[in-house]
């Protein structure tokens, strides 16, 4: 094995996993609901974190009713959830003598559209906490976002890891692999998915000879489609073959060995 291994970049990577279709859609599925969350998080990141958290259920249970006023109706009209404006109703009630000033925001439009400043409201008060009565707060969760997700997140990591399992032993070999020659036997160009191309290539058959003299046949996909143009059958062709097993190879890349500068000669 060579003791310094082969350098090998990003888009080496990137390319090994757009030979096969399932490994470059392990990747896409992962990073999409990741992506689209979070924007939704950015997006949604004011909902509900200006009014404190309160225990709805508690104070509904165990709560006082109390009248209280509407100061203030203000609709967050930039937002929109589910064809819905949240609403923050501000409103202030006497607690001992004291005046106390809350909000509440909710996401109900039939139940307040009547409402307005001034008039007065039932509320539920317990240990300081407030809510409108028949109204339950409009609670943003992250958590709600991340099971949005979680599905779609599932089937890409699935993909993923048989991404990274395909992927690393190609990557391997390009790393570790004893560069030999290969006998081209025979070069067959393989179609890719529509639009994207991803899983062109061409399919190359090759014999090599293994350390204890013995010829093996092997096959190997690449997608340097040079190869059809400057080889032919009987050719002889650059290949990785694994140091720990002789029956792991694959065709050396011409354009990934010029990317990633391994001096190797394709004449």
């Amino acid at each position: 094995m060579n003791i310094i291994p082969r350098k090998v970049k990003f888009l080496t990577i990137l390319n090994s996993l757009k030979k096969k279709p399932i490994p470059f859609f392990g990747l896409v599925f992962t990073t999409i609901p990741l992506f689209i969350v979070s924007v939704l998080i950015i997006q949604f990141s004011s909902i509900g974190n200006d009014l404190p958290k309160i225990d709805y259920e508690f104070i509904n249970s165990q709560g006082r009713e109390i009248s209280a006023h509407i100061t203030d109706i203000e609709t967050q009209y930039n937002v929109t959830i589910n064809g819905v404006h949240p609403t923050t109703i501000s409103y202030k009630y006497l607690d001992n003598e004291v005046e106390i000033e809350s909000k509440y925001k909710v996401l109900e439009v039939r139940k307040i559209e009547n409402l307005k400043i001034g008039d007065e409201l039932i509320i539920k008060e317990k240990d300081g906490n407030s809510i409108v009565k028949n109204l339950k707060p409009y609670d943003f969760s992250i958590g709600s976002l991340l099971l949005f997700a979680i599905p779609t997140l599932i089937i890409g990591l699935l993909f993923l890891i048989y991404s990274i399992l395909s992927v690393k032993k190609e990557l391997n070999l390009y790393k570790f692999g004893k560069l030999s020659k290969g006998k081209i036997i025979s070069m067959i160009p393989k179609s890719g998915f529509p639009i994207s191309n991803i899983g062109q290539g061409i399919i190359v058959h090759y014999e090599h000879e293994k350390r204890n003299g013995n010829k093996v046949i092997k096959e190997s996909f690449t997608t340097d489609n040079s190869i059809m143009s400057d080889k032919k059958k009987g050719d002889f062709v650059p290949i990785f073959v694994s140091i720990d097993n002789e029956d792991r190879s694959c065709v050396v890349p011409k354009l990934q060995s010029l990317r990633n500068g391994w001096n190797i000669d394709f004449e």
